[in-house]
């Protein structure tokens, strides 16, 4: 591989660890019990401008389809 595909591949390796990391952070600051209702609303805009529009996508699909699943049981 040449270099510049080498550099690539880690930088894209890098950004998702990154990401990956930033969506700890904001899921365990939303799970804080010392957070105001108000706190936990922001994280979460916050979370939703700072995910991939895939991503969110994505988990409203799925959020979705276990609400069908409860509702047929």
């Amino acid at each position: 591989m040449s270099d510049s595909k080498i550099f690539n591949k880690n930088l894209q390796v890098l950004r998702n660890r990154v990401k990956q990391r930033r969506k700890q952070e904001l899921y365990d600051m939303m799970n804080e019990e010392n957070n105001s209702i108000q706190d936990k609303i922001a994280l979460i805009k916050m979370s939703f401008s700072e995910l991939d529009q895939k991503e969110l996508t994505d988990s409203f699909k799925t959020l979705i389809k276990s609400d069908n699943q409860t509702k047929e049981e």
